[in-house]
């Protein structure tokens, strides 16, 4: 009912905006508009929030936001969920938004921040495990900052680094820990592994996708030559996206394959 130009205001663009909010814990009225452009925004996000409330139904973002202000706003019920909990684990602690830190905050206050009485022994009991290495989600509302805020603010007096590797050869971690270490304000580790060398890493740079899958195509052939059995043979991909180019390679070469962990394109 707003009449929007959807080319100037694409519902994706829209989307992102409403996600990206709560993930920061604002509703409408807490967003700074200085322009038109974000302006109208926030007059889309409010609409939203009307729409949804009058049919009774809240996306993944409300129910997070929600939780978190019933917690933030209600003092015996924050207290009793203190009291519950008196030992919180978080894993994969990079992949956590800024809301969803301040959700632990509430549960777990950091020393020195308890508001009203202090539960005691709370902030003695969080353990948080995550690697700020590993933070590819940003595109999401991750916010791998998250892991420094916590070491300072927590006052975090044992940080236990896992660096020994168990699934790569040497050459592999060299590799990795040469190019991580060119990111900025990394927490720091040294991987390192009992393995052995292994080969050499060879990086092989394709003109396109087709081009990827047939030179995979040629090492697994090759490898099958060399005594390798074609069941102890693995390509990896990072999404589920890339199969479908790997997939037509090996059958249109004939070859027999199983996809792990997800469904076969041709299914």
């Amino acid at each position: 009912g707003m009449n929007l130009d959807e080319e100037r205001y694409p519902p994706k663009q829209a989307a992102y905006f409403i996600s990206g909010s709560k993930e920061e814990g604002l509703r409408p009225n807490d967003i700074d508009a200085p322009d038109p452009n974000t302006r109208k925004w926030v007059e889309v996000y409010a609409a939203y929030e009307a729409q949804c409330q009058r049919e009774g139904v809240v996306d993944f973002g409300e129910l997070m936001l929600r939780s978190y202000e019933l917690l933030r706003d209600n003092d015996p019920l924050r207290e009793h969920y203190r009291r519950r909990f008196a030992h919180v684990l978080v894993d994969a602690f990079q992949d956590t938004n800024r809301l969803q830190y301040q959700w632990l905050q509430m549960f777990a206050p950091p020393p020195g921040q308890g508001g009203g009485s202090q539960v005691s022994g709370t902030a003695q009991g969080v353990f948080a495990v995550g690697d700020d290495d590993q933070s590819i989600y940003a595109f999401r509302g991750a916010r791998v900052g998250n892991m420094a805020d916590f070491e300072r603010e927590y006052r975090v007096s044992r940080v236990i680094k896992l660096e020994q590797n168990y699934r790569s050869f040497g050459h592999i971690l060299d590799s990795a820990n040469a190019l991580i270490a060119h990111n900025a304000k990394r927490l720091g580790k040294n991987l390192r592994t009992d393995a052995g060398a292994g080969e050499p890493v060879r990086v092989m740079e394709a003109n396109s996708d087709f081009a990827e899958a047939q030179w995979l195509l040629d090492e697994a052939r090759q490898l099958h030559r060399g005594g390798t059995a074609r069941s102890q043979i693995a390509i990896l991909y990072r999404s589920n996206a890339q199969s479908r180019v790997l997939e037509s390679a090996l059958f249109n070469a004939g070859i027999p394959y199983r996809v792990y962990g997800g469904l076969r394109f041709f299914e």
